[in-house]
């Protein structure tokens, strides 16, 4: 019967994971981007998602290289980055800082964000279905998290994208900002 109330619960847990996610699809037309101070929204960004995860504290290297301000419906952008944040701590390894979160500024009115990790990497033949959703390769997973991630980024006229890399993997979201 434990087990079995285990089995339930889990299921219940994940069930209720892929409501949440598809309802926050839902909210992608509602967007309402705003100039995000980015240090600030970082610094409370990092502080939450430490208590989500307490190995991100010593994990994850933020570099904010000149960027003051990203455009981006606060919401999504807190939803995009969990998302991956979440994924590249699951792939990568253990070591301090195996996980970089950069900003900087590419060009005038644009910045880009950068999430690397240390990982195996995202092998070819499984890039080409990983913005789809319901694609996961993750046991527990619903498949929905890099989708939506990419869809509430088109819906703040910004960019998800994944990059070559010669180790790990490297997303990068490219939206509207101002630097120092």
């Amino acid at each position: 019967r434990r087990r079995l109330a285990r089995i339930v619960y889990d299921n219940t847990l994940r069930l209720n994971h892929l409501v949440t996610e598809v309802l926050e699809l839902g909210r992608r037309d509602r967007a309402t981007p705003e100039m995000i101070a980015w240090p600030g929204f970082i610094s409370g960004f990092m502080e939450e998602f430490v208590l989500h995860d307490s190995s991100a504290a010593q994990r994850i290297r933020v570099v904010s290289d000149e960027v003051s301000g990203v455009m981006f419906d606060r919401r999504h952008l807190h939803r995009v980055l969990w998302n991956l944040l979440d994924n590249a701590l699951r792939h990568a390894s253990q070591a301090e800082g195996a996980v970089r979160l950069k900003a900087r500024t590419v060009s005038a009115g644009r910045v880009a964000l950068h999430v690397v990790d240390d990982g195996p990497g995202i092998s070819p033949e499984l890039q080409g279905q990983l913005f789809e959703p319901f694609f996961t390769t993750h046991a527990s997973g619903t498949g929905l998290g890099l989708y939506i991630a990419r869809e509430l980024c088109e819906a703040n006229n910004a960019r998800l994208e994944l990059l070559d890399s010669d180790a790990g993997a490297h997303f990068r979201i490219i939206a509207e900002g101002s630097g120092s």
